[in-house]
This record gives C-alpha cells, sequence and structure tokens, in this order.
C-alpha cells in the first residue's frame, strides 16, 4: 500500500502499581553493562474504534499521535500473545488528523463493516525512554517508563497509571528482555497485555469479540456446542485471513480461502444435525468467495511452481511476464469482491451462525451420538471413489478424488481436538493424501497453463514450452504412485476409527 509502512514489533509491558516505587534506571544498571537515559517525549494520542468498541475487542488499536518522533496514524494487529508478552504488527501513515486514511479503514472492513470510527479516548503519555545497547554498540532494546492520562476528548483525564515497557530492537535480546521482566516482577510489577486504550475504555474493551473462541465441550455435551466451536474457528480462520489478504500479507489468500472450503466442509458434513434450508444458501456464497479467491491463489501456485521448474531464463521470463499480468487482474477482482455488499452480509450471516446455529433436534444430542457418525460419511464417499478408480483413471477422475479426500480430511480435522490423537493422526495422513493429489493437480494446471502461453509465444519459445509441459505430466503420474503405494495404511487407520 503506497504511503504506508510496517513493522513489526515486540514487547512485553508491565502494569506499576500505584503504591510502588521503582527506580527504572537504577533497576537496569544492575542488569546491563551499557543502558542510556534517553530524552523524555511527551506525546498525545487520539485513539479510534467503532461505538461497540470493536477493533479493541479484537485486539487491534487505531489511533492519531503525536510528540513520539512518529507522528501520524498508527494501527496495531495482534499476533501472538501471552500474559506480558505483545507481538503485533504496527502500520503507520503520515496523513491528516481527522479522517481515519482509507488505506487503515479498509484493512479492518471487515471486522466493522458498514459501522462508523469515531474517536473515543485521549492519552497524555510522559516517556521516559532508556536505550539498551550490546559491546559493540548495537541497539538491543529500547525499556520505556510512562506516567500515562486517559480521557474522552474534550475532557479532563480519568485516570492515571504508569507502565513500563520493554521493546525488542534485536532477535539476539530475548533472553536480555525476559531477564528484566523477571527483576521488574521480583520488584512488584505485573505483567500486562492490556493496551494503553484498553485501558482508557474500561471492561467494554475486554470483553469477547464478534466472533469469540468458543472452547470444544466434553463428548457427553450436545452437539451444538460442538458446531459452535467448530464454526467459531473456522469464521474466525476467515476474518483474520480477510484482514491479511486487505494487508497483501503473503498466503493469506490461501489461507481464506481455505477457511470457505473448511467452513463450506463443516455445513456439509453435520448437515444431519442443521437446518438444510437456512445453510444452503451459506454454502452457495462460501463457494462464491472460494471462487473470487481461487484465480488469485490459482495464478500464485502456478507463479511458484513453473519458478522452480523452469530454468531457461528466456522462457521463464516470457511466463512470468504472462502470469504476473495475470495475477494483477486477478487480484484487483477479488478485492472487489471483498469490498462489495455481498461480502458484508455473508460475513454477518457467518457471525450468526457461530452465535445461533440454525440446528434440527438431533444437534442436541450427546456430541459422542451425533457428531461422530456424520464424520463416517464423508471417509465412505472417498474410499468409494478410490475402489471406483482401480489405480487408474483419467485426470478428472483424480481430481474429484482429491476434493473428496479434502472433504474426508475437513471433517476429521473439525473433531480431532474432541475425539483425540488417532484423529489428528488420520488427519495428517489425509493432509498428506490431499498435498500429494494436489501437487498432481497442480501439474495438470501448469500443462494447461504452459500450452495457453505456449499459444501467444514465438516458435522457439513455444517449443521449449511443449517440452515443459511433457515433463509436467510425467510428474503427476508419480504423485498417483506414491498415493496407491499408502493408500492401505491410510484405510486402514479410518478401520480401526469405524469410520469404514
Amino acid at each position: 500500500m503506497s504511503g504506508v509502512t510496517e513493522h513489526r514489533e515486540v514487547e512485553y509491558k508491565y502494569r506499576v502499581p500505584a503504591n510502588l516505587e521503582i527506580d527504572v534506571a537504577a533497576l537496569l544498571r544492575q542488569l546491563v553493562s551499557s543502558v542510556s537515559v534517553e530524552p523524555q517525549r511527551s506525546m498525545f494520542a487520539t485513539y479510534y474504534d467503532t461505538s461497540n468498541l470493536t477493533l479493541l475487542r479484537w485486539g487491534i488499536t487505531l489511533r492519531y499521535r503525536t510528540g513520539g518522533g512518529d507522528d501520524g496514524w498508527h494501527m496495531k494487529i495482534p499476533g501472538d500473545e501471552s500474559a506480558s508478552t505483545v507481538v503485533r504488527d504496527e502500520i503507520r501513515i503520515d496523513a491528516d488528523p481527522g479522517a481515519v486514511p482509507i488505506q487503515l479503514a479498509s484493512i479492518v472492513s471487515p471486522l466493522i463493516r458498514r459501522q462508523e470510527i469515531l474517536a473515543l479516548a485521549v492519552v497524555h503519555t510522559e516517556r521516559q525512554p532508556f536505550l539498551v545497547t550490546g559491546q559493540s554498540g548495537e541497539r538491543l532494546l529500547e525499556v520505556v517508563d510512562d506516567s500515562v492520562e486517559v480521557g474522552a476528548p474534550g475532557d479532563r483525564p480519568t485516570s492515571r497509571f504508569r507502565e513500563i515497557e520493554v521493546e525488542l530492537l534485536s532477535d539476539d535480546a530475548l533472553v536480555l528482555a525476559r531477564s528484566i521482566g523477571d527483576a521488574l516482577v521480583a520488584a512488584g510489577v505485573a505483567g500486562s497485555s492490556v493496551s494503553k486504550a484498553a485501558a482508557a475504555l474500561g471492561r467494554r474493551a475486554s470483553e469477547p469479540p464478534d466472533v469469540p473462541v468458543v472452547h470444544y465441550p466434553d463428548h457427553d455435551a450436545p452437539a451444538i456446542d460442538a458446531l459452535q466451536a467448530i464454526f467459531s474457528r473456522y469464521v474466525r480462520d476467515l476474518l483474520l485471513a480477510d484482514v491479511g489478504v486487505r494487508r497483501g500479507r503473503p498466503d493469506s489468500v490461501h489461507q481464506m480461502r481455505v477457511a470457505c472450503r473448511r467452513l463450506r466442509g463443516a455445513l456439509a458434513t453435520f448437515r444431519p444435525l442443521l437446518d438444510g434450508d437456512a445453510t444452503t444458501f451459506l454454502r452457495e456464497e462460501l463457494a462464491w468467495l472460494a471462487t473470487e479467491l481461487g484465480h488469485v491463489r490459482d495464478t500464485e501456485v502456478q507463479i511458484a511452481v513453473l519458478g522452480e521448474a523452469i530454468t531457461d531464463e528466456e522462457t521463464l521470463a516470457f511466463i512470468m511476464q504472462h502470469l504476473t499480468q495475470r495475477l494483477r487482474a486477478a487480484e484487483s477482482s477479488s478485492l472487489a469482491a471483498l469490498r462489495s455488499d455481498r461480502h458484508d452480509f455473508l460475513i454477518e450471516d457467518l457471525i450468526l451462525l457461530v452465535g445461533e446455529p440454525p440446528v434440527s433436534p438431533s444437534a442436541f444430542e450427546s456430541v459422542t451420538a451425533a457428531i461422530a457418525p456424520c464424520v463416517a460419511k464423508p471417509w465412505r464417499k472417498l474410499a468409494r471413489s478410490v475402489e471406483r478408480s482401480s489405480g487408474v483413471a483419467d485426470g478428472e477422475t483424480w481430481h474429484r478424488i482429491r476434493i473428496n479426500a479434502k472433504r474426508a480430511r475437513y471433517a476429521v480435522e473439525a473433531v480431532a481436538p474432541m475425539f483425540g490423537s488417532d484423529y489428528r493422526r488420520l488427519g495428517k495422513s489425509l493432509s498428506w493424501v490431499t498435498d500429494t493429489l494436489g501437487s498432481r493437480q497442480d501439474a495438470q494446471v501448469s500443462v494447461l497453463t504452459l500450452q495457453e502461453i505456449a499459444a501467444q509465444a514465438p516458435a522457439e519459445i513455444a517449443y521449449r514450452l511443449g517440452q515443459y509441459a511433457a515433463r509436467r505430466e510425467m510428474t503427476g503420474d508419480s504423485d498417483v504412485r506414491m498415493f496407491l503405494e499408502r493408500w492401505p495404511a491410510i484405510a486402514e487407520q479410518a478401520r480401526l476409527l469405524g469410520l469404514d
């Protein structure tokens, strides 16, 4: 995105009790050989969110800040977090205060949809930074001692607190950062992962997001609880991948497409427990979204596969020119789909799916009684399709077997958190099947792609493209042989689980 900078921020955050006196400079000098006191900063930040605090409940902060040496708009999107460690991607853009830049609003649009973004809190921070360096002068850590005042825009501060942050400036400083954290905790400071904005906006900021994490139930719980856990996981995956697509993150299109397929698979697998009329439309809309994303993903795969397979520079350059143009067109089309009302309505329907699954009476039977039989059906369909092939089949038949393998895999993986290690092992085996037959499918698509490009190529390049196409055809045959060799062992895994 033009005008936008981004970096990954890894911090340890600590909240200092009001009655605790602690000298951060003295503590650091006891632990490190080189620490310098940096100039104090006075920073003012206005934090933005919807009236429902949608962003903060997803762990995202959006602010306009001055006085920190990086004045402008900042959006922080969380990565992995623990009790006191916060990993976030910080996106910054230089723009005037007031209206939220469209580049930032578009990133979080799948989470907020048509809600208005408002200025909700003002934070004034008096910051004392300390720079920790290594023996060669390399920057290792920045430790900041913050005195914070928070309040509503236009009002006096309503609360004050003190916070210490330890930010990694080098990957080599992780152990040192943790030792500083241990010393702070020993001195009476508490680890924290609460942002200043969340502290300013109170308890509502820590409530679950629109799609909460739903924990998997015990075997004797109603099956509807299992459906909510499964749907929650996949809808969350889809929404977070959607944010990644809008950020241009690697592999995000693939992850979003997989989430679509897993959701469609779950709706099909657990159809006996659902209201079919209510879920048919959802499956159709998820198929539309997966198709829109598929053009991007298929082209990305061919760029990777052919980029590795083709060694002739002139031929490769000709191919990449065509595929790059195709990718740009596909990305433009997929982003248009993601920005459409149709996509927003789909997200709202998926949020309702998690909160109130449209279930049949069977969903109130136990997990063991209702869920397990649903998983057997896609497995049996896969097994029958392999048996009918007799090991010799055309490309379309192997493509269908791969699709059946994906459905069986997704069904097994959906219940593995409840049914244990044997299901996880079968899921891994089926993952190998889909990857192996997927490699075969990629090879077949490569053949068609090379033939299509050859029709537009000069004679010499067209001849070489034909040679590469023949080699890709042979690659697909070897994938089938590997699958057939391993299939009996995979079928035995399913038999032992009673799925046959």
